[in-house]
């Protein structure tokens, strides 16, 4: 668990690289939608990968401006709580999409949560932190913009999806923007924590 806890978004930028070479080597026989569900989950491998590796600084960032903590090294996230977050939405809300291809609600949920990180880091983070940057927004401005972009056209253009599609994917969505990133960080937030974000993680945000 150590191992897993301390690498884990390093083993998703491998996942990522390794989903690229495969796309590229299996693409003639793919179809569009797949490979973009495909592209979708390098796009949240590499966005975890942004906040907690490189540059990595998204856990001080949200403890010290977004909550105001007094224990911005491990409360209200900690590195414990980041991984199982992060692993549940990659893993299981952004892969289970590409069992099912065809189901377009289910592909559509994701492809919010992309526009969404976009917002989120875009706008809500950075006029927080009076910045013009922070870890995650490069990903979603180069990779889950245009591939969810790309997408939505690909379906309409295709006369793939109809409006309770528009529904059930915007749903699916907000549940797990509320059970995975909202009651997710309320359920493992633990002031008493031994997992502590490093130096590197709390980046400018670290007080000595």
């Amino acid at each position: 668990m150590n191992i897993l806890r301390k690498y884990w978004p390093d083993l998703g930028l491998l996942a990522a690289v390794v989903t690229v070479i495969g796309i590229a080597v299996n693409h003639r026989f793919m179809s569009e939608l797949s490979i973009l569900l495909w592209l979708n989950l390098v796009a949240i491998l590499v966005h975890q990968f942004e906040e907690y590796r490189w540059p990595g600084y998204f856990g001080g960032l949200f403890n010290v401006i977004l909550f105001r903590s007094e224990q911005p090294r491990h409360y209200p996230l900690n590195p414990q709580s980041a991984m199982i977050i992060n692993l549940l939405i990659a893993y299981v809300f952004y892969l289970l999409p590409l069992l099912f291809p065809h189901v377009i609600w289910l592909a559509l949920g994701p492809i919010l949560m992309g526009f969404f990180q976009l917002i989120w880091h875009g706008g809500f983070a950075n006029l927080k932190a009076k910045t013009w940057y922070n870890p995650g927004l490069f990903a979603a401005l180069t990779l889950h913009l245009p591939i969810g972009g790309w997408y939505i056209h690909s379906i309409i253009e295709q006369g793939l999806i109809d409006p309770i599609d528009w529904i059930l994917g915007s749903a699916y969505f907000a549940a797990a923007v509320y059970l995975l990133i909202i009651k997710g960080n309320l359920w493992l937030k633990d002031p008493h924590s031994p997992f502590d974000f490093s130096d590197k993680q709390m980046g400018p945000y670290l007080r000595r």
